[in-house]
């Protein structure tokens, strides 16, 4: 698959590096079993989902949903090759098309922070669940904790404009745990459990992974439009942020969430 696109960018690029391992972390927090039907929220390109079939040998019904419909094309796309048999539908959050008692488990990562209403979207979660299923979800922390993404929103402010460094800001827009939990809570879910969560990511060329980065977070490409050498000039940059997350071509960072357990 060619990375034309943003949503082809976002796969080709941050998947493999961040929501790949994201996604088994995730996994391996809620121990999906066999039979099981598999809620992916907000499932972007569907890495989570494909992720199940490789740790469990008999899922039951696997349903992605994501309100980006670039984003769903590549996840049937990536499906389809791989042969796995899942749903992947274009909805809300906070509206889901499911009725009540439908899943086991769900997951839901780096997506809760940029719902436009995280409690009605939660209410929903609850609502689509079964009595004693469970949900893990993952949202990144501050800013200042995650030294790739303040690297990049601080090219972005220098060579782009502010708004380019707020919208990567506005990805470590929930950091506290407390409010995570109580959001939580007050959806009805119990056994509510928020915990700090660090994974050492890497890329083994930290160049293309940032004019790639730049040009496929959730916030869009906002590298498209420059010339070229302002481009590379908010590379460099960008480069430069990283400090001792940089060795050599390579780079090697700290990526830092809270992670989110719930039951039903």
């Amino acid at each position: 698959m060619g990375a034309s696109t943003f949503a082809e960018r976002y796969q080709s690029v941050l998947v493999p590096v961040i929501f790949e391992p994201w996604a088994s972390e995730l996994i391996r927090r809620a121990e999906p079993g066999n039979g099981e039907h598999i809620l992916d929220l907000a499932c972007g390109t569907g890495v989570v989902t494909r992720q199940i079939p490789k740790l469990i040998s008999n899922p039951g019904r696997l349903v992605g949903v994501d309100h980006n419909g670039a984003m769903l094309d590549v996840a049937r796309v990536l499906a389809k090759e791989a042969g796995l048999d899942a749903e992947w539908i274009e909805a809300d959050a906070g509206a889901l098309p499911f009725n009540e008692n439908q899943f086991d488990v769900a997951f839901c990562q780096q997506a809760l922070q940029f719902f436009p209403d995280r409690p009605a979207a939660l209410l929903e979660l609850h609502r689509v669940l079964k009595p004693g299923g469970r949900v893990a979800c993952c949202v990144q922390q501050e800013i200042d904790l995650n030294p790739m993404l303040k690297a990049q929103a601080a090219a972005l402010d220098a060579h782009v404009g502010e708004n380019a460094g707020n919208a990567v800001r506005a990805i470590c827009g929930l950091p506290d745990g407390d409010e995570i939990r109580r959001l939580f809570e007050d959806a009805g879910f119990q056994n509510v459990a928020v915990q700090s969560t660090t994974l050492t990511l890497q890329h083994p060329d930290a160049r293309v992974f940032a004019q790639g980065a730049m040009g496929g977070m959730h916030t869009g490409d906002k590298l498209s439009g420059l010339a070229d050498g302002a481009v590379e000039r908010a590379v460099e940059a960008f480069l430069l942020g990283l400090g001792d997350c940089l060795n050599g071509s390579a780079m090697r960072f700290p990526h830092v969430s809270n992670v989110i357990t719930a039951r039903v």
